[in-house]
């Protein structure tokens, strides 16, 4: 056998004092309006990281993942065989063999089972970690003297050092067993468990007489296996690393979780979230009594109201409780449950509705990390329900629920559960659903249900950081929210889920409409199927920059260019002028073409004439007048006499020429549109290209270079002004290219930044 009388652990998260502070990292969520750093508290003010950050496509729709930081458990292996060499540096380490589901410990030179060496030394815990102690030897001072810690929770009263009359009193409950699990995920090996009696006698203060144990195993199961007690009212403590849902290894540090409990008939205390939040109110709601009411009796209203905080309803109502004999309190009292299951009852893989809403508390009380800054939110919250039973802060509820709606629009919620599952300690509790209602209540949504399936919404609550006034608001967060209509749950709406919102049943084949929120995409409209879809490049032609279309010529080739004139002052009449950056304009769209021979046409117009000349000084050649009267921009209409009813029943000018364009509108004033199109490339182009050695450039109007551009492009750039507002920017318009053959292509061309402008 062994005499090595030793402690030590090679505890990875000991090692890393700076992990319960986890960088955040500022994220660009929805158009920046939300950060990673810095979420409110329980209390109202600002805590830590948030815990997610983002990658990118569709906003919501596939962003962030959790990031808090992951700490692996390096002393976990999968079987005996992968236990590492027991040396002297490992000597008194343990390490968990999950296919056994048991502890080792290496101890000169070999490694034994738990079971083993508890015969012969006493396993203790310190700082998250196992420790061997010699019998014999001496004990840990808190363990011989039987003190207890101090109480971090003000709530417990202070009476730990003080004498009571529990301290004289002989046990009610000799040998008492009693167990439990340890959750916030489960608590790991390592962990010490304390039991510290509650004195009646001084408002459930703190007594000396304490019981310590510690945990063992991969799962948080602890057990005294005989204690004394004298006090039915116990506070049960566990201190030490947990594993993290979010992340699947362990928390960034050592946390202390609470339970209070009556054991007058019961030998089970769990010890999790629940537990912990509503300790405070229970000894509340004990003491507003008078302290004339027992724990029990107030245990399943505590209970309710710390999961109404959260949006939870669980549980009917149930009787009294029998009790242990020999407890002597008196007459028992029947109370309001929640199907009689108090907080201690509460485990994450009992597989009920309980164990899916403690597991969802668990989850938000990380809202800030998952070592202090996850204590100091869960007590802010605690304290804040204390006084009233209610959780009265909105500010840090539409904080959370901003955090719970990035986690599950970004796929988190399945992270989590494959985390909790790859641990093989049961099934998953249906834990998403707690938190989706959650945040969908604190929007206020609504139901999502048959009949509001498709309803696409904005988050309307001023509180949330995606609060925006209303649905088609330009500036602010782009996030919307779509009932599914399988899956009946509110979900991130798609781009064309919420872009394509009040367009209804499309006017005619391949309309196209830019999108409700995001105005720079597109969605194409399917006359045969009845629907809209988003636009692909076959549908839209981009317009492309001058000089690329000079790139991309032959050396055979020959373009003329037809095109917007520049910015022009506000005199529409044939005598405005262009502005000064008007003139700017042509004369940096000329210096695109420096060096080509260009032969210019421009309009009877002054401003056409005008971007000529200037277009020519940037080019550095000289312009000669070439007016083409077609170039005024009536070429299309047929019936002067009634163009001005045509243009005021369609918006205006802009509005019917671009409905003329595409739709074909008021056919008895406008020619046909093909027809008329082909008659102006074959009798006006064509013959103009014997003129021309490579480059001509022609400054027409928008009245006629939105048309001959759709002509060109087949109808797919988007100049549909009647339902897009998008109109032809300046010396923006089409290339018309003739090989060396006589065939004719065409180019939507743009000299500026932009080929069209949004009016």
């Amino acid at each position: 056998m062994f005499f090595l009388v030793c402690c030590g652990s090679d505890d990875p998260a000991s090692k890393d004092p700076a992990a319960d502070d986890p960088s955040s990292e500022d994220v660009d969520y929805s158009d920046g309006e939300y950060s990673s750093g810095g979420g409110s508290s329980g209390g109202g003010s600002n805590g830590g990281s948030n815990g997610v950050a983002s990658s990118s496509s569709m906003k919501v729709e596939a962003v962030p993942a959790v990031t808090d930081t992951l700490i692996e458990d390096t002393t976990l292996v999968a079987d005996k065989n992968a236990l590492p060499e027991c040396n002297s540096k490992k000597e008194g380490q343990s390490f968990f063999v999950e296919g056994e589901s048991t502890l080792y410990f290496c101890i000169e030179g070999e490694w034994y089972p738990s079971s083993a060496v508890s015969e012969v030394l006493e396993i203790s815990c310190h700082g998250g970690s196992l420790v061997l102690n010699d019998p014999d030897g001496e004990k840990d001072e808190e363990e011989s003297s039987g003190q207890g810690q101090t109480n971090p929770w003000g709530a417990f009263g202070g009476g730990g050092n003080t004498a009571s009359a529990l301290d004289t009193m002989p046990a009610r409950r000799p040998g008492a067993h009693i167990v439990g699990i340890a959750e916030k995920g489960p608590f790991r090996y390592g962990t010490s468990v304390k039991i510290v009696e509650l004195d009646s006698t001084q408002r459930l203060a703190d007594s000396r007489k304490t019981h310590k144990t510690c945990i063992t195993d991969a799962a948080g199961n602890y057990s005294f296996d005989s204690v004394d007690l004298v006090s039915p009212y116990l506070r049960v403590e566990a201190n030490g690393y947990f594993y993290n849902e979010l992340t699947g290894g362990l928390s960034s540090g050592m946390v202390t979780l609470n339970a209070v409990a009556d054991v007058t008939d019961r030998d089970t205390v769990n010890v999790n979230m629940l537990t912990h939040m509503e300790a405070p109110r229970v000894l509340k709601l004990v003491e507003n009594s008078g302290n004339n009411q027992p724990i029990r009796s107030v245990k399943a209203q505590a209970l309710k109201e710390i999961l109404a905080s959260f949006e939870i309803s669980l549980g009917g109502s149930s009787g009294g409780n029998n009790g242990f004999p020999g407890w002597g309190f008196g007459q028992q009292q029947a109370t309001v449950s929640t199907d009689g299951r108090f907080a201690e009852d509460i485990s994450l893989f009992d597989g009920d509705e309980y164990s899916a809403a403690l597991l969802a508390i668990s989850i938000m009380m990380q809202r800030n990390g998952s070592g202090n800054d996850m204590l100091q939110y869960a007590g802010g919250i605690a304290e804040r329900i204390k006084g009233n039973g209610n959780w009265d802060d909105n500010n840090a509820k539409a904080d959370l629920a901003d955090w719970l709606m990035v986690l599950d629009t970004s796929g988190s919620y399945a992270t989590i559960r494959n985390n909790m599952a790859s641990w093989k300690l049961g099934d998953v509790p249906d834990f998403e659903k707690h938190l989706r209602s959650f945040w969908t209540n604190i929007y206020q949504f609504g139901a999502c249900n048959s009949m509001t399936a498709g309803t696409v919404k904005h988050v309307n609550n001023s509180l949330s950081k995606f609060f925006i006034s209303y649905y088609e608001q330009p500036d602010g967060p782009r996030t919307r929210f779509i009932c599914d209509g399988e899956t009946h749950l509110w979900r991130a709406a798609t781009d064309i889920e919420k872009d394509t919102v009040g367009f209804g049943k499309g006017e005619y084949e391949g309309q196209i409409k830019s999108g409700v929120i995001n105005v720079d995409k597109y969605y194409v409209y399917e006359q045969s199927k009845g629907k809209w879809r988003v636009a692909t490049s076959d549908d839209i032609m981009e317009f492309v920059d001058i000089e690329e279309v000079m790139d991309g010529l032959a050396p055979s080739d020959k373009v003329i260019f037809i095109l917007r004139h520049a910015e022009r002052t506000d005199d529409t009449g044939k005598s405005g002028h262009l502005t000064a950056g008007g003139k700017t304009q042509s004369q940096t769209v000329g210096k695109k073409l420096k060096g080509e021979d260009i032969v210019f046409a421009n309009s009877t117009y002054t401003r056409s004439k005008e971007t000529c000349e200037n277009m020519a000084t940037g080019a550095g050649v000289s312009y000669t007048e070439n007016t083409i009267a077609d170039l005024d921009g009536e070429w299309y209409v047929k019936d002067e006499s009634k163009y001005e009813s045509c243009k005021s029943e369609n918006g205006g000018g802009w509005g019917a020429t671009s409905a003329y364009a595409y739709k074909g509108i008021c056919p008895g004033v406008y020619y046909d549109f093909e027809d008329r199109s082909e008659e102006f490339v074959t009798k006006i182009v064509k013959p103009a290209f014997s003129k021309v050695k490579r480059v001509g450039v022609w400054i027409s109007h928008d009245t006629f270079v939105v048309p001959i551009t759709v002509y060109g492009s087949n109808k797919k750039v988007n100049l549909r002004y009647f339902d897009t507002k998008q109109w032809i920017y300046y010396l923006a318009g089409i290339a018309i290219i003739m090989d060396s053959k006589g065939n004719i292509r065409y180019v939507p061309v743009r000299g500026l930044d932009s080929g069209t402008m949004t009016m």
